[in-house]
């Protein structure tokens, strides 16, 4: 038939729709008639077609739930054939009525050609629709309150390198979230969708009793070793990691390496030139608890060993539990240098005189006193909700939610304008040994949330950028750049739970039994520097791998 012949038959279907108008119309009168107990019933046609189409994928859907820990599912999602088929008929149809199809007018196109040509594109689509929406169903069919985002089970192929230096592949199976496990899922041409993923589930407590929390306000005033730690602070700002040639590794040291991580006697991954640090760290998800005080006193050329456990919620299930094998080449070796108080220094604060600067910094410490005060006591009744409250956290607490813990700890080093060097420091020890903070952060998490729901508590646009303008201050940066910076993953959003967060401790505070008493007794500093010579640096430049962070 040609495309002229399609044409003639359609506008001879429209015209008998014409003629049986008139009786539909005539009918009509009898339905609005019945229209008021139609709405006093409010008939699914009222939703939404994005809300009829969820509901009826929560009707078709099948979800085999199989508890692997305490608050931890596995959730297995089937998606029948006769779903798929139609919502693949329902995007095929749309697609066809604006498809430009060489030879075809707009819209006119034969459906099977459309299919053809369009099939990739279409399953593609489909299939990122279907687990995504599959995955939202399965969790209002069960009514589960999900902690996060889950976890896709997905087989991949890896390249490894073997000893020969030759690549090879494997299959293996990890978890991975939704925008990554699309990518190494297939949707079926025939039979039913199916998928499995893993995820947390928010726990069910009672709050403590919220009013009159104890807590103790310390008489504390600025001394000079305040000052002192400033300055050191205010100088670290201004560090420069510079080459280090020759002697020994140091503590904090930044160190370029070329790296072979095995286990089982298979070599998983092989890398040159990864940015690590000379102390405790996590790479490639693994804690390296122990690795500063390994490299401290190695030197360029030498090759350190590791051995270090697997976690247990490793993105590479087949690798959890197990020892992986570490092996470093230091290739070369930076140390930072910090500036002297000299007059190039005091020229970029503004002050004339050491004396002058210490004079401001001591004035602008008393300044903040009252916050730092205010601080420790939102801390107090931090903890006192922790020891307070009876809450079960998930047994085998994902990475995700370390990091968000340490994603947490990184706003609260940045406001308090710890300088990056010391800041990047902190993060690495916290990723080295963060699960038991973790626990902790996400009970107060939990606590927190629930007190803010109560009680209505929420942070405005102007609250956020406000903290957004006194971290950009505190770390010498423009404002556009700290906030990009922190767009970047989860920052906007730790930073906005722990302004929702620093709002409910404080009202809490307003309603404490606060008990004054003698500051605690400080430690006597010892003065300590450490500056590195500036050397020229023979090596070839090579582009840099940070290690996972």
């Amino acid at each position: 038939m040609s495309d002229e012949d399609v044409a003639v038959n359609q506008e001879d279907t429209a015209a008998e729709q014409d003629e049986e108008q008139p009786e539909q119309d005539a009918k009509q009168p009898e339905q609005d008639e019945e229209q008021p107990e139609q709405d006093e019933e409010q008939p699914a046609e009222e939703l939404s077609e994005e809300e009829q189409a969820m509901a009826k994928l929560k009707e078709a859907i099948s979800v085999e739930k199989e508890e692997i820990g305490p608050l931890r599912l596995k959730l297995t999602v089937t998606v029948p054939q006769d779903t798929l088929d139609e919502r693949r008929g329902d995007q095929f149809a749309e697609l066809k009525r604006d498809a430009l199809v060489p030879g075809f007018r707009k819209g006119h196109a034969p459906l099977r050609l459309v299919e053809k040509r369009f099939a990739t594109d279409v399953g593609e689509q489909l299939k990122t629709q279907l687990i995504g929406s599959g995955y939202l169903a399965a969790v209002e069919k069960e009514d589960l309150k999900p902690l996060g985002d889950p976890l896709f089970w997905v087989k991949v192929k890896e390249e490894r390198v073997g000893d020969d230096d030759k690549p090879y592949k494997v299959e293996t199976e990890k978890l991975l979230p939704i925008d990554k496990a699309v990518d190494n899922m297939i949707l079926p041409k025939e039979g039913p969708l199916t998928f499995s993923c893993e995820l947390e589930l928010k726990p069910e407590f009672e709050l403590p009793e919220l009013e009159k929390i104890p807590v103790k306000r310390p008489a504390v005033a600025i001394d000079d070793d305040d000052v002192e730690s400033e300055l050191e602070r205010m100088c670290m700002m201004r560090g420069v990691f510079q080459p280090v040639e020759e002697g020994e590794v140091e503590a904090d040291d930044l160190l370029y390496a070329d790296m072979k991580i095995t286990v089982d006697e298979e070599v998983i991954a092989r890398e040159e030139n990864v940015e690590l640090a000379a102390r405790d760290l996590r790479v490639k998800g693994v804690p390296l608890v122990g690795f500063g005080k390994a490299v401290v006193g190695k030197a360029l050329g030498d090759q350190v060993t590791f051995e270090a456990e697997v976690p247990d919620d490793h993105e590479n299930i087949d690798i959890r539990g197990k020892t992986a094998q570490f092996e470093f080449v230091i290739c070369e070796v930076k140390r930072l240098e910090v500036p002297p108080i000299d007059e190039e220094f005091l020229a970029t604060t503004g002050f004339d005189s050491e004396k002058e600067l210490r004079a401001a910094t001591r004035s602008s410490l008393e300044s903040q006193l009252d916050a730092t005060i205010n601080r420790g006591m939102r801390e107090q009744i931090g903890q006192y909700l922790v020891d307070k409250t009876v809450l079960e956290i998930p047994e085998g607490l994902s990475q995700r939610q370390t990091d968000r813990s340490i994603a947490r700890r990184m706003i609260e080093m940045y406001q308090a304008g710890i300088p990056q060097a010391q800041v990047e420091k902190e993060m690495d020890e916290l990723r080295a040994r963060a699960h038991d903070q973790a626990v902790r952060d996400l009970k107060l998490f939990f606590i927190l949330e629930k007190i803010a729901e109560e009680r209505n508590i929420d942070v405005t646009e102007e609250q956020l950028n406000g903290a957004i303008a006194q971290i950009a201050r505190q770390s010498n940066r423009r404002f556009d750049r700290v906030r990009d910076e922190l767009s970047k993953g989860e920052g906007l959003k730790t930073l906005y739970l722990q302004l929702r967060d620093q709002q409910v401790l404080k009202a809490l505070l307003e309603e404490a039994e606060i008990t004054e008493t003698e500051g605690p007794k400080k430690k006597k500093k010892v003065k300590k520097k450490k500056t590195a010579k500036k050397k020229k640096t023979t090596k070839k430049k090579v582009s840099r791998k940070k290690t996972d962070e």
